[in-house]
């Protein structure tokens, strides 16, 4: 991957307004800026945007303090293709979640298509397939984050050995180990079983000769039982036929009981019917005797509300008149407030000193107008009095009409209700009246039908109870016929019985028999595949060996040592001017038994004193020792991912090396350009600032860090 451009607002310590940083002409690139201005975070801009890793723990935390959104676009090239990638980030509030967005586009001309998935993690996937890593593989290969140069050599050495395993992918073979150890796991267990089943078989198989002989008792004891079945069938079936014969007797006798019993229901609903059309007959004559009363009384009510009506419209001529002289009294006093209007305006057209005269329009004196004035000063004074008592007079007019129309209310009321009433009454009188003069004789005669039936089947149940008492005597002896037939249905059952549980234990020994044949057959299969599982159990024993950390493991980790070597080495002699040699070691001797070996991971350096352990170093001779390796790790693990390591990204302080190493380090970069596209060394010493032929400049200022490329 070769970055060409990268864009970004409001991410981290960059605000809105920030130029893009264009990668285009560069080769060797210096990123400097003074410590928290923003180097680091043009680098987590990249990560975030191609695998959304970064720094922070959290999306949310990326976002420019006081901004409630993000976004990077990072351009950039693999082979022949040029892609852009573009991911944004909401901050979430009250009302709404965070949202996300990634967009991944390739170019096609003069401008990019969008080949995103249909998700975000499609998007992620993509790249990686695109890019042949993720960020864990780029983290160690082609960015040495700030502080972890040393994260290969400062661990122990079975860490180291590790770590050098992840590079590797060595995972894939523990998983392989895992696997095969399982499948061992499951054919021991599967053996086991076997043994067991076998254990089993070999009990059962003991007992087939006890099982042919309980079955030859049993056939005997079959054919006792089945003579004594077919005596005891003949006894039953005899006591069978003299039951049915008296069953078909007991039938007709509940035949006859039935009948009788229908014929008792049916003259008691004849005689219910008698009881109705009787009461009916009563109620019938009792209307038609009161009827003429009941009709007078009611008319008595229609003319004592005749007297009530009239009542009404008396009151009714009083409310009107009422009403008529509230209304007079009204107009009576409109027309006295428009004459008292009328004087008010006189009055005040004589409050002038040259006041005319309002009938002849002749000028008065002092003495005039007064008397003028006086005199229409009283004139209001009447009609304001006139007026007074005008309305008390109509209030107590309005109270004394609101009784009297409460008072109507009621009597129309009540008139209503009682006209109401009495209509309903003679309504009904009338319509019973009718019914009792045309059903009264319907009545009669049908309680007349009615007894006449009641007669008819009493007859029928006399009849019907002389054939019962003969039906009753003939069967006097059914109850101690059918307790031995009860007897002898028992014992025959008990012989069917016992020929059923012997055939049962027949059927049972005969199926053990079959099952010890089975079983035969079965032991043989088992034992074959016992074979066959002991002979997978020793195949899968081996493989988890072979794929074990001593096996394939050891082996592939030997063969990259060298080449991790060759690499080191190739880089530490350029720092040190071929002063330091490293040596990897993955065996040491025991210090007890010397002729066992341990296995490790050892880094020994040579040098002009002779050859140390790498933890007897410091410093900057430490620092070169672990750029050398951690180069050369990163190159192991971008072959073995297949991505070519084309980008070379240096976060790594060089406040550990005095001014000679540092000139050596800057030396062992340079030396080393040709092999990347792109190396950019990030620091914040200012020695450092122009040993590079470019330079990017971070600067921060109140509306955030700003890039300069110079």
């Amino acid at each position: 991957m070769i970055p060409i451009a990268l864009s970004l607002s409001n991410f981290m310590c960059y605000g809105e307004s920030v130029s893009p940083l264009d990668f285009r002409g560069l080769h060797v690139a210096c990123l400097c800026g003074d410590n928290g201005n923003g180097k680091s975070a043009l680098l987590d801009a990249i990560t975030w945007a191609l695998w959304g890793k970064a720094r922070a723990r959290t999306d949310d935390e990326l976002i420019h303090l006081g901004r409630t959104e993000m976004a990077v676009e990072f351009e950039f090239a693999l082979g022949q293709e040029q892609y852009r990638v573009i991911r944004k980030r909401t901050r979430p509030s009250v009302s709404r979640a965070g949202h996300p967005f990634l967009d991944l586009q390739i170019a096609g001309g003069d401008e990019y298509r969008s080949i995103a998935g249909n998700s975000i993690g499609e998007t992620e996937s993509k790249i990686i397939d695109i890019l042949r890593m993720d960020y864990d593989t780029f983290r160690n290969s082609a960015y040495l984050m700030q502080g972890r140069a040393d994260e290969f050599t400062k661990k122990t050495p079975s860490q180291r050995k590790q770590i050098l395993a992840d590079i590797l992918a060595l995972s894939l073979y523990d998983g392989l180990e895992d696997r095969a150890k399982g499948r061992a796991r499951e054919s021991e267990g599967r053996e086991d079983i076997l043994n067991s089943e076998m254990r089993s078989i070999d009990l059962e198989l003991g007992s087939r000769e006890q099982h042919e002989t309980e079955l030859r008792e049993i056939a005997d004891s079959i054919n006792e039982l089945e003579k004594g079945r077919g005596r005891q069938e003949e006894r039953v079936n005899a006591l069978t036929r003299q039951k049915n014969e008296l069953d078909v007797k007991s039938g007709q006798l509940r035949e006859i009981e039935g009948r009788i019993k229908q014929a008792r229901e049916t003259v008691g609903a004849f005689e219910g019917q008698v009881g109705e059309h009787r009461r009916r007959i009563e109620r019938y004559e009792a209307v038609l005797q009161s009827y003429p009363g009941e009709l007078d009384r009611v008319r008595a009510r229609l003319s004592e509300l005749a007297g009530v009506e009239e009542a009404l419209a008396q009151k009714r001529e009083l409310g009107q008149k009422s009403s008529n002289q509230v209304h007079l009294l009204r107009s009576t006093n409109a027309r006295i407030e428009a004459e008292g209007k009328e004087l008010r305006e006189k009055i005040d057209m004589l409050a002038g000193e040259e006041a005319k005269c309002p009938l002849c329009g002749t000028e008065l004196g002092v003495d005039g107008r007064e008397s003028i004035r006086a005199n229409y000063e009283s004139q209001r004074e009447d009609k304001r009095k006139e007026y007074r008592a005008n309305e008390l007079e109509a209030k107590r007019l309005e109270e004394q009409l609101k009784d009297l129309n409460r008072e109507m209310g009621d009597l129309e009321r009540g008139l209503r209700e009682g006209r109401s009433q009495c209509e309903s009454r003679e309504a009904a009188l009338n319509r019973d009246h009718t019914e009792a003069e045309d059903r009264l004789p319907q009545e009669r005669e049908a309680l007349a039908r009615a007894e006449e039936a009641v007669k008819r089947w009493r007859s029928t149940i006399e009849a019907e109870t002389v054939t019962r008492e003969s039906l009753e005597a003939e069967l006097g002896g059914f109850t101690e016929l059918e307790a031995g037939l009860s007897a002898a249905q028992g014992e025959l059952n008990e012989v069917v019985a016992r020929l059923a549980r012997a055939r049962q234990l027949q059927g049972s020994v005969q199926e053990k028999l079959q099952r010890c044949a089975s079983l035969e057959i079965a032991r043989r299969e088992k034992r074959a595949e016992l074979e066959s599982i002991l002979h997978d159990k020793e195949l899968y024993q081996e493989l988890a060996s072979a794929f074990s950390k001593r096996g394939i493991q050891a082996l592939i980790i030997d063969t990259a040592l060298p080449e991790i070597e060759e690499e080191a080495n190739r880089l530490l002699g350029r720092m040190t001017d071929n002063r330091m040699h490293v040596k990897m070691e993955t065996q040491r001797a025991h210090k007890t038994k010397k002729e066992e070996s341990i296995e490790t991971l050892d880094i020994n350096i040579s040098d002009e004193l002779g050859t140390r352990r790498y933890e007897l170093y410091s410093g900057g001779e430490a620092f070169r020792i672990d750029f050398a390796l951690r180069i050369a790790l990163s190159r192991i693990l971008a072959r073995r991912a297949g991505a070519p390591l084309c980008t070379l990204i240096i976060d790594e302080g060089f406040g550990t090396q005095d001014s000679a190493g540092r000139e050596k380090l800057v030396e062992a970069i340079n030396s080393v350009q040709d092999d990347f596209d792109k190396i950019l060394v990030i620091t914040h010493i200012e020695e450092l600032k122009d040993a590079f032929p470019a330079r990017i400049e971070v600067t921060k200022t109140a509306e955030g860090s700003m890039i300069e490329v110079n």
